[in-house]
This record gives C-alpha cells, sequence and structure tokens, in this order.
C-alpha cells in the first residue's frame, strides 16, 4: 500500500513539475520577445515608418496623377455662346461663354495654358489645328465651372481646316470638335500635376440656313440699269449658339429655266443665333424672272449660291470657299413680289 502510494505521489509530482517547467518556458519566450522589442523598439518604429512613407509616396506620387488625369478626360465642356468677329485673312476675334462639367468630388485649379482646336470629320480627329486659343486660369467648381474669353485675337494656323469648318458649320445640323493642351493642375498642399486637356464639344451648327426666306419682298421697276430693284428683309434661321460676321456678303440668284437671272447683297453680315432679320437688296432681270416662273403655280424658285465675302475690303476666302458649297432654294410667289411693286 505505501509502495502504491509513493508511486501515486511520484506521479503528480512529475505532473506538476512538467507544468511549471512549461510555464516557465512560456515565460522565457514571452520575456524575450518583450526584451526584443524594448531592445529594437527603434528599429520596428523605422520599418513601420518607412512602410507608410512608401505607401502615402505611392498614393501621391503615383496614384494622384492618374486621379488628376481622369478627372480631366471624364470633364466635358459645353459652350452658352461661341463668337467668331472681326475676320481678316490670318486672324479670327474669338468670344467664349463655356461651362465645364465635373462629377469629381476634387475641385483643382488649372493653369491658363494655350489649347489647340481640332476639327472631327466622319468620326475622325484631324491633326492639323484650326485654331489656337489661350485658356485662363480655372478653379474647379460643381456643379459646373464658368470659362470665360473675351475678345482673343486668334491666328489661323491651318486655312484648309478653316475652310472645311466654315463648309460643316453651314451646311451641318451639328458640329464636333476637339480642344487640346497640356496645363499644370493644383489641389490643395499636394504636388501639382502635369495634365493633358483633351475634350470633345458637339454642338449645334446652322443647318443649311433651313427656313431661309425673304420678307416684305418689294420691285422698283423705275430703278436704273446696275442699281438694285428688288428690294426686302431675309430671314436667317440661326439654331445654333454662334455669332459670325462675315462682312459684305455677295450670293447669285437663278433659276432652272433661264439660268444666271441677277444677285443680291446684304451688308454688314452678322449672323446670331436665333432668327435674324437683315436687309438685302438684288439685281435682277426681271424678264428672265417672268420667263422662269411655272405657268401653273405662279411659282419662280431661286437658286441662291453664296459667291463673296469682304470685311474691311479684304476677300474671305474661309467663309467664301463655304458659301459657295452650299445651295439654297427659294420658291417665290409672283403675285407676291408684285403686290410690293
Amino acid at each position: 500500500m505505501s509502495r502504491g502510494n509513493e508511486s501515486s505521489s511520484e506521479r503528480k509530482g512529475g505532473g506538476e513539475v512538467e507544468q511549471i517547467e512549461n510555464y516557465q518556458a512560456k515565460l522565457t519566450t514571452g520575456g524575450k520577445v518583450k526584451n526584443h522589442f524594448k531592445r529594437f523598439w527603434w528599429a520596428h518604429l523605422i520599418a513601420f515608418c518607412a512602410g507608410f512613407l512608401i505607401i502615402a509616396l505611392c498614393l501621391v506620387y503615383v496614384a494622384m496623377p492618374k486621379i488628376a488625369q481622369k478627372g480631366i478626360d471624364d470633364a466635358t465642356l459645353s459652350y452658352n455662346s461661341l463668337k467668331f468677329m472681326k475676320p481678316t485673312l490670318d486672324t479670327l476675334t474669338v468670344s467664349v461663354d463655356a461651362v465645364q462639367h465635373s462629377d469629381s468630388p476634387f475641385t483643382p485649379t488649372l493653369d491658363a495654358f494655350n489649347v489647340s482646336m481640332h476639327l472631327v470629320k466622319d468620326g475622325v480627329r484631324h491633326d492639323k489645328v484650326i485654331t489656337q486659343l489661350r485658356m485662363p486660369q480655372v478653379h474647379a467648381q460643381h456643379p459646373g465651372t464658368s470659362i470665360i474669353i473675351n475678345d482673343q485675337e486668334t491666328k489661323i494656323v491651318d486655312i484648309d481646316q478653316v475652310t472645311e469648318f466654315c463648309k460643316q458649320v453651314l451646311t451641318q445640323e451639328s458640329i464636333t470638335v476637339i480642344m487640346e493642351g497640356k496645363t499644370k493642375l493644383h489641389l490643395g498642399a499636394l504636388p501639382v500635376n502635369s495634365v493633358t486637356y483633351n475634350s470633345s464639344i458637339t454642338f449645334k451648327a446652322l443647318n443649311g440656313f433651313k427656313g431661309f426666306n425673304i420678307t416684305q419682298p418689294k420691285i422698283d421697276l423705275l430703278a436704273e440699269p446696275g442699281q438694285p430693284n428688288l428690294l426686302g428683309m431675309a430671314l436667317i434661321p440661326n439654331p445654333s449658339v454662334l455669332t459670325v460676321e462675315l462682312g459684305t456678303v455677295v450670293m447669285n440668284i437663278s433659276t432652272k429655266e433661264k439660268g444666271l437671272i441677277g444677285n443680291s447683297t446684304i451688308e454688314n453680315f452678322i449672323l446670331k443665333p436665333g432668327q435674324n432679320l437683315l436687309p438685302i437688296k438684288a439685281i435682277v432681270d426681271q424678264a428672265l424672272v417672268l420667263g422662269s416662273v411655272n405657268s401653273k403655280t405662279g411659282i419662280v424658285n431661286m437658286i441662291i449660291v453664296g459667291q463673296t465675302a469682304v470685311y474691311n475690303g479684304v476677300h474671305l476666302p474661309y467663309f467664301e470657299a463655304a458659301l459657295k458649297s452650299h445651295t439654297i432654294t427659294l420658291p417665290v410667289d409672283l403675285q407676291t413680289l408684285l403686290s410690293g411693286t
């Protein structure tokens, strides 16, 4: 019995020793870790700071430029008003009232920069530049940022592109241009980022002067040869936001039956948005007009094609090419003409 009790006591005592040893071993391991951190806390702090700094630098110098560029790429531009005034062979005076739209939560500032205008034809951007504008400094706001340019004289960079632009503006229902440039973007205390500005803008054009008409026509039977003998008001709808100054515009008038029957002139031709009423005077061969009247309807179909655009005594080839590219057919009631004799 005593031996059994001894054996049981020995087993019990051995288990307690083993537990104590394991506990001491655990304390030793924890103590080692604790002592390690006490001795090398500075190394761990440096490692943490270095990791945090690397992440922060990646955000500032890698992610932020991409975020800034995406914000510029996602922004859209729309025109409230676009004016082309005081045309010369080499320059146009341009005024712009536009709004920059962006869904970005950021409100950065863009430095002033030069922007090139490119024409889009059949969905393809043309490499050659129409003209260049100096964009003002812009501080983005929500929901839109106003961009104003007043009476800026711009150089015609490529006369062929300006001519094509004028043709599209005159004949098409809408037109698309791309504005391109490079500038600097500022956002708070963050580093300045270089960004590329590339905005595609589609806006209404003149749609071929659809709705063109001559109101209040009057024939002067006593007019001297070579002097205007047909007077009236030209009604010219402009569904766009464009204002264009063309100078003195001369248009040929012809009929299918008799060919060229005369010409008409609009002086100080400034086309503004909305309905335009401009004085028009014409010199026509009255005999040829009478010979072109449809005997059943009493209608004469006048075919009008622009020929010249002169501003301050200078012919403007880009306007003239556009005017010559488009034909307007105007049905005129002979009875209406005669009633204004």
